[in-house]
């Protein structure tokens, strides 16, 4: 067996990856790193090389045809011969289900996919290889023997345990909301992916309007008889009608995809479903089948998973439908009042500006959890996706009670943007204090079916102002209203600060100079970020001072009469003496006069010695009091990561 092994010495690096142009500039600087490479067009062709050309390690794409990246990697680590092969993920880093399915697929890395990124990728794949013995390739070599493209297929749909199956179904959702139309179209499609799911002979979904209209889109599939078809709608509504007791129905617009058909057999297995938006009801499915019991656990589990996913793509469409029809009537109203000539006009120079950028002074702010990885490892699918769920529920109703617009999800954090689309009288001030609000609402956010790693949820956030690029980005057939520029870059890099400097909310200077009459700020540090010579000065916020006396055994103050139900955390609180003895330290820090500004940080931990920063600052002071910097010397902190 051993002369059917490569001879080669170096290290063998198999990429899966269907662009050619990016497939090229890879491979040339893995060659040029020293390594064999080989490469896949698609996740099925990258499984099969992958017995053939025998890798030390895989990158691969998450965006191929055929099997995704997280497919692919899921089946090789499922896989005893080959799960002990390292592989790498690309991923955009702003995909949930890119992130987070690698994650349960066994991808033992991600990197962004960007050329600017081959050099970590380089060290990784160093540390990787480095870090794992070999394969066994005697034995991957003797399994591929026995695997053509049948065998493969087979393997492959043997291999599809529940979380796997689970989440293509999701990506297929995932794509699909990506492409919303019609909220017609999307049910023929949902009818289509609801097929891989189960044998759903006959479905109904009864989908309740705001406006009291009640929409029914109806696949009979296998062509039931038309008696047999009015039992099933008669079952229907009754059972809609007793999940919405109270709605009352004004208008009811009826589709059916299939025609009857002569199939007499009664329906033997039947079940309905409530679907849910924002935690409340608005649509039901039903489901009926002609073989008995045919709802297995297995197959509720799947259907479970699949409705949950279904759920906003398919309240998406009716909010579309639903703006649709308010459009219209706006229309008809304002035409009481402009001639019609006159907002045809408006609306194409709407249209023909659609692509047109502006900059503005905006404000931006970014939320992100902390341990979500760890969270994400010790919880199932459906938990993590519920809880997020949840959790972006919450905080995005803070931000749009604020007066804020939630501009995208980003994995398991958040970015907003304060001014736009409308502008704000003072954008910083809403901003901060929907951020604190959100820091408050946490304790509402259900959390009990997951495991808080340190006990304590918990969520950073930076916000920063200033221009921004604003508009419409993207191309004819997608477009996303944004914004962009170093405003939302600090922003972003802010958020990532509140790890480092152990507060919950960090703002800039900028921030600081637009709120400080509205809120109590604390210095925290001033610091360079990567491509900029400027230093930036960085602050924490805080909702309250807390009076002697009033802070709980935890630290808490009840909060202002016009806040949410919850007290203050002991992160949004700090004494007011504390904080004078603090401001003294650092001044003094600045201007070296280290002995003076050691006291006043030692003061400040005699009133709480739990006090991080100015622990941080002693700690910095007596650094240099030990070693003290030349004259000329930078103190400035410098921010190492993006």
């Amino acid at each position: 067996m051993d002369e059917e092994l490569p001879k080669d010495e170096a290290k063998r690096i198999l990429i899966f990856e269907d662009s050619d142009i990016f497939a090229d500039m890879l491979g040339e600087f893995l060659r040029n790193a020293g390594y064999v490479t080989g490469r896949a067009v698609n996740g099925f062709e990258g499984i099969k090389q992958v017995y053939t050309f025998l890798p030390h390690l895989i990158v691969t794409d998450v965006e191929m045809p055929l099997f995704k990246g997280y497919q692919a990697t899921r089946l090789l680590k499922s896989r005893k011969n080959t799960r002990d092969i390292p592989i790498i993920m690309f991923t955009t880093l702003g995909e949930i289900k890119d992130r987070f399915w690698g994650g349960q697929a066994g991808a033992d890395w991600y990197i962004e996919k960007s050329p600017d990124n081959f050099e970590e990728l380089g060290n990784r794949i160093k540390t990787l290889l480095m870090e794992r013995p070999d394969p066994d390739f005697k034995a991957i070599l003797q399994e591929g023997k026995r695997i053509d493209d049948n065998t493969l297929i087979e393997t492959v749909n043997n291999l599809l345990d529940h979380k796997l199956f689970q989440t293509t179904l999701i990506g297929m959702l995932t794509e699909l909301s990506g492409r919303l139309g019609s909220l017609e179209e999307i049910l023929r499609s949902f009818f289509d992916l609801l097929s891989y799911v189960c044998e759903a002979e006959i479905t109904s979904v009864m989908i309740k309007s705001t406006d009291n209209s009640l929409f029914v889109y109806t696949a009979n599939r296998v062509g039931f008889a038309p008696r047999i078809v009015d039992d099933f709608t008669a079952i229907t509504i009754a059972d809609f009608n007793a999940q919405f007791p109270d709605y009352k129905v004004i208008s009811k617009k009826t589709i059916d995809f299939y025609p009857p058909g002569d199939k007499k057999k009664p329906i033997e297995s039947y079940i309905v479903v409530p679907l849910l938006s924002a935690g409340e009801k608005f649509a039901t499915v039903h489901i009926a089948n002609a073989i008995k019991e045919y709802f297995s656990p297995v197959i509720m589990e799947n259907l479970k998973v699949f409705l949950h996913a279904a759920a906003p793509v398919l309240a998406n469409a009716l909010s579309l439908l639903e703006m649709e029809v308010l459009q219209k009537k706006t229309r008809q109203a304002f035409a009481r009042y402009v001639p019609e000539d006159v907002m045809d006009e408006i609306i194409r120079k709407s249209q023909d500006s659609a692509t047109q950028s502006e900059t503005r002074n905006l404000t931006v702010l970014f939320a992100d959890i902390r341990n979500f990885t760890k969270i994400s490892e010790s919880a199932g699918a459906q938990d993590v996706v519920a809880f997020l769920n949840a959790f972006f529920s919450r905080m995005g109703n803070e931000v749009i009670a604020g007066g804020g617009h939630v501009d995208k999800f980003i994995g398991d954090a958040l970015m907003a943007v304060f001014g736009v689309p409308k502008p704000l009288p003072n954008a910083a001030v809403s901003a901060i204090s929907a951020a604190i609000k959100m820091i408050r609402a946490l304790p509402q956010v259900d959390t009990q079916r997951i495991n808080i790693p340190s006990g304590e949820f918990r969520i950073g956030i930076g916000i920063n102002c200033g221009e921004c690029v604003v508009g419409n980005i993207g191309f004819q057939d997608k477009m996303d209203y944004t914004v962009i520029g170093d405003t939302v870059n600090l922003a972003s890099r802010l958020e990532g600060t509140t790890k480092q400097y152990h507060h919950p909310i960090i703002v800039s200077e900028y921030m600081y100079h637009a709120a400080k009459d509205f809120f109590i700020f604390r210095k925290v540090d001033s610091v360079r970020v990567i491509g900029k010579n400027r230093p930036v000065g960085l602050y924490a916020v805080y909702a309250a001072f807390a009076e002697e006396g009033a802070a709980g055994e935890e630290g808490a103050v009840e909060a202002p009469d016009d806040a949410p139900a919850f007290p203050l955390p002991p992160s949004l609180v700090i004494r007011q003496e504390l904080l004078n003895q603090y401001n003294k330290g650092l001044k003094l820090f600045y201007l070296r006069e280290w002995e003076t500004a050691r006291r006043y940080f030692q003061d400040a931990l005699i009133i709480d010695p739990k006090d991080y920063l100015s622990t941080l600052y002693l700690e910095r002071t007596e650094a240099y009091i030990r070693e003290p910097p030349p004259a000329e010397a930078d103190i400035t902190t410098n921010l190492t990561e993006k």
